[in-house]
């Protein structure tokens, strides 16, 4: 369902989820604007590039509005995605789950992953954002260590109808 819908529907409910302490920002789809990330003092219109008010993503990083674009990307993204609060003075998030961080959200210690790895596997020159990144580095490590069966197949131009 889009935002329109949803807020046509049931017009308290992505309010009350935007509004609540322990939701950092709410992601729906607009019918006029696309993915919009909806925090409580703020829009991030995602592919307009466009911010109303406070960015809600801004406590979550440099690439937030990446992963979550990606999120929205998925074939079966859900109507509504929620993520947690992240309280930047204490480096904690709200988790909704019983573990110790918060499965798959961003904002805290989980924001700064990193790959533990033999110093003779060398490192790409860019920066690796993202899971599909970490991917790909490991394979081309395994093609290193003579797997050739990961080597990626190339990729064939898309084809523009004549």
């Amino acid at each position: 369902m889009t935002l329109e819908r949803i807020e046509s529907r049931w017009p308290r409910l992505v309010p009350a989820l935007r509004d609540h302490p322990g939701i950092g920002f709410v992601l729906v789809r607009s019918e006029r604007h696309g993915a919009l990330a909806i925090g409580a003092r703020g829009v991030n219109r995602l592919y307009e590039g466009r911010v109303e008010g406070e960015d809600p993503l801004a406590p979550f990083g440099p690439h937030a509005a990446r992963h979550v674009m990606r999120t929205d990307g998925f074939l079966h993204c859900p109507d509504i995605v929620v993520n947690s609060t992240y309280w930047t003075d204490t480096d904690e998030v709200a988790a909704f789950e019983e573990l110790v961080g918060s499965h798959g959200g961003m904002g805290g210690t989980q924001s700064y992953p990193f790959v533990l790895h033999p110093v003779e596997l060398g490192l790409p020159a860019e920066e690796i954002v993202g899971a599909e990144a970490v991917h790909r580095q490991l394979r081309r490590w395994l093609v290193e260590l003579g797997h050739d069966e990961y080597m990626e197949a190339p990729r064939e131009p898309s084809r523009v109808p004549a």
